[in-house]
């Protein structure tokens, strides 16, 4: 158990080492923009920093962190400061990707998570609906520690976990269907002498 009283930098590093990223991508999930998401992690350590909470083991640490920085997002969205984005930009996210370094953001592969069409996918879904993919997915949290994290009910968790579901099997369907009629089109405009319209695609 950590003493509250002393929060030392050799716990602090820790803290950031071990759950920075974790932060940093619940943070990206709710508020869409890097420059955004990295404040919510600096108010996030900085609360870390100057809370009396004693933590009974790690899990125990990252839950708290966690459910702060759900608090802070909710506060972001709400403040007339906040810059709500519908995606994030590519070329600026792409420099202010390159300052995270300091909760580890390295190791998240910014580029690649925003070209997928599962990042659009999840961009589309409402707030409520992202976090709890987030946290069942990304976090491998179960019904009952969302609900505790979220204050909810874990009935409530399953019904937005189905909605998101749903969702998301929809939007990704969609996003696929365009690559096949481009296919299909791409067949029967074979020229005589190449391989027959009717082949496989090329995969």
């Amino acid at each position: 158990m950590t003493n509250p009283t002393m929060r030392s930098d050799a716990f602090m590093n820790h803290a950031i080492d071990a759950h920075g990223d974790a932060v940093l991508r619940l943070a990206l999930n709710q508020l869409r923009n890097v420059s955004d998401a990295q404040d919510a992690v600096q108010e996030t350590f900085v609360r870390l920093l100057t809370s009396g909470t004693s933590f009974e083991s790690d899990d125990h640490l990252r839950a708290w962190l966690l459910r702060v920085a759900i608090n802070i997002c909710h506060d972001h969205q709400k403040s007339a400061w906040s810059r709500r984005v519908d995606a994030l930009d590519d070329s600026k996210a792409g420099d202010d990707a390159r300052e995270l370094s300091t909760v580890s953001a390295e190791d998240i592969a910014l580029r690649d998570l925003r070209d997928h069409p599962v990042w659009h996918a999840l961009a589309d879904l409402p707030e409520d609906l992202r976090l709890v993919i987030h946290l069942a997915y990304v976090e491998q949290r179960d019904t009952a520690q969302i609900a505790q994290l979220l204050g909810i009910k874990a009935a409530t968790v399953r019904t937005r976990l189905f909605r998101a579901r749903k969702r998301l099997r929809d939007s990704l369907s969609a996003h696929g269907a365009a690559r096949p009629a481009a296919e299909n089109q791409a067949r029967v405009s074979v020229q005589p002498g190449d391989a027959s319209p009717h082949g496989p695609p090329v995969r």
